[in-house]
């Protein structure tokens, strides 16, 4: 089988992600190149600020769960045989409220909060909170056994596995994303695969320009108390589009509050 020149543009979580994959795979030659590696900080780069963690926001029968159904099985196997990674597992609380149905959090968490998900058979310990476990203003609520992500240790893991397996990773900045077909590292031919792995910075990549694309953002602050559970509810009562979360990263991560 010929040799398939990879080149894959970003390194955020999804960047590497892919070409770890690709590069585990026999035949395939594979570049990163990227603004921004894991170690830097910066505005642009998303994957070091994220959480992170598995909550299964995807409605069932979409493509988005269908990733998240998928990701399940492989995020448990790091937890439970490769702590380096930077991945724990974390007992998780989802709360719902009744009066946050029809506004804009509570549709975007209803597939989450609601007390017979689709992925109640995909993760580990799904159990319905009875009465007596609710706080006060709260309506229902279910538990399971998640995962949360240090990403100050999961990116560089990434990096690594990318390297372990022949991947080269180069710093470069790509205005259209044509041009990345020329940096792959053999420099004897123009790569015959582009990955646009770019996320937000799509919208300004020449070549594609997504304007439909919108960033998801928020106030977070890191603080050393452990309290024990990753939770989140279906609303706030400081605005009808805010939600609020509480995950432990690994290995001494601290607790995002969010």
């Amino acid at each position: 089988m010929s040799e398939i020149r990879v080149v894959v543009l970003g390194a955020g979580v999804i960047g590497l992600t892919t070409a770890m994959l690709l590069s585990r795979k026999p035949g395939y030659n594979v570049t990163l190149v990227a603004k921004h590696m894991p170690g830097d900080y910066d505005i642009e780069y998303a994957s070091p600020w994220a959480g992170a963690n598995y909550f299964p926001f995807g409605k069932e029968g979409t493509r988005s769960a269908t990733f998240e159904r998928e990701s399940w099985p492989e995020l448990s196997r790091l937890a439970g045989e490769q702590p380096e990674a930077g991945i724990h597992y974390q007992d998780a609380v989802l709360y719902r409220r009744a009066k946050d149905q029809g506004t804009a959090t509570g549709e975007w968490m209803d597939s989450l909060v609601r007390e017979d998900p689709w992925f109640r058979d995909v993760v580990k310990n799904f159990r319905v909170l009875g009465k007596d476990e609710l706080p006060p203003g709260v309506d229902g609520g279910t538990t399971f056994t998640s995962v949360c992500i240090n990403t100050a240790l999961y990116l560089p893991w990434l990096a690594s596995q990318c390297l372990r397996h022949g991947a080269v990773l180069r710093r470069g900045i790509v205005t259209h994303v044509a041009d990345a077909a020329t940096l792959h590292h053999s420099g004897a031919a123009r790569a015959d695969v582009v990955v646009n792995c770019t996320g937000l910075s799509s919208r300004f990549l020449g070549g594609v320009t997504d304007s439909t694309l919108q960033p998801g953002r928020g106030q977070t602050v890191i603080v050393r108390n452990d309290p024990a559970v990753m939770a989140t509810v279906s609303g706030t009562d400081d605005g009808p589009d805010e939600a609020v979360y509480v995950m432990h990263r690994a290995a001494g991560g601290g607790c995002v509050l969010g």
